[in-house]
Formats: structure tokens, sequence, C-alpha cells
């Protein structure tokens, strides 16, 4: 049975392999792969599919909100939820990945207070930045369009973009490794 800290290391580990993948993803951006890089934003399957696993994850946040006798309606509107955001919105991933971005950002660090994370002021900065880019992401889907399309076309927007994920990713994963040894 995996403890809460293992579950957080490990996490950890994993949004420092995304992150580390995405710095890759945009640093590969060009002008000749744009036009397949561009649709991600806007890509309904995927969006779908993240939007819920973030909105089963928000029934467990929920619960102490409604009624007990309520409970049991909770998992059938998070897919009702999915199903309409899949027919309904546009640039459904970046909303999506929006929401999982803020939904990470409180759980690292609700948990990283319970786990006496070191540098916690650090920590708790990249967590702020994280959720408060998710609820911009959210605001403004079409953001992430122009943010890969900035990054194809501009040298400083890519190195400056791949900087800020290969930050996250170093410093999650050591922050991950961090919680593994300390275990």
């Amino acid at each position: 049975m995996i403890n809460d800290e293992t579950l957080f290391a490990i996490s950890l580990l994993l949004s420092g392999m995304f992150f580390l993948g995405a710095c890759v993803w945009t640093y590969r951006t060009t002008d000749k792969n744009i036009s397949g890089h561009e649709k991600l934003p806007r890509q309904r399957i995927l969006g779908a599919v993240l939007a819920g696993l973030a909105l089963c994850w928000c029934v467990f946040h929920s619960k102490p909100l409604v009624p007990p006798s309520m409970h049991s309606y909770l998992f059938p509107a998070a897919i009702f939820c999915t199903w309409i955001g899949y027919m309904l919105l546009d640039y459904l991933f970046s909303r999506a990945f929006g929401g999982m971005l803020i939904l990470f950002a409180h759980y690292f660090l609700h948990d990283s207070f319970a786990f006496k994370t070191p540098w916690k002021p650090y920590f708790s900065i990249l967590c702020l930045a994280m959720g408060t880019f998710g609820i911009v992401l959210c605001g403004k889907p079409h953001l992430l369009r122009d943010m890969i399309r900035a990054a194809a076309k501009s040298e400083r927007w890519k190195y400056s973009i791949s900087g800020i994920l290969l930050l996250y990713a170093v410093s999650y994963i050591a922050y991950g490794l961090m919680h593994l040894a300390h275990r």
C-alpha cells in the first residue's frame, strides 16, 4: 500500500517528467510543424479525457459541500459535465489543462505543508505561478495557442517558455526525489 508521502513524491516526479516532455515539445516547435502543434489547445478528445479526470478528481473535493444523500449523483454529474464540455466548448484541452494545473497546484501546496517540504517559499511560489497560469488558461484558453505560435516564430519566446518548463521539471523532480529519500 502506498502511503500519502510516497504518492505525493510520485506525483511530483510524474509532473516533473510531464514538464520535461513539454519543454522538449516546445523547444522542437518550429514553423515547419506549427500546423500540427497549434491544434493541441482545441483538441476535443484529449481535452474531454483530461476534463473527465479533473471533474472526477473534483468529486472528492465536493463531497463535504453537498448533503450525503446527493453523493451518489456526483460521479454521474461529472460524466455528464464532461460530455457537455465535449459537445459545446471550444479550446477544451486548454480549459481542461488549466483546470488540472489549478488542482495540482492546490494538491502540491497542501501536501507540501503536511510533509514538510524543504525550501517551502520557493515551492509555494512555483505552485502559485502554476495555479495562476491555470486560472488564466481557463479564462483565456486561446493564449495557449498564441504561446505555441510565439514559440514557433521567435527564438526568445521559445527559449523563455522552454526555460520556464525546464525550471518546473527540474524543481518537481528534485522535490519528488527529496520526498522519496525522506520517507
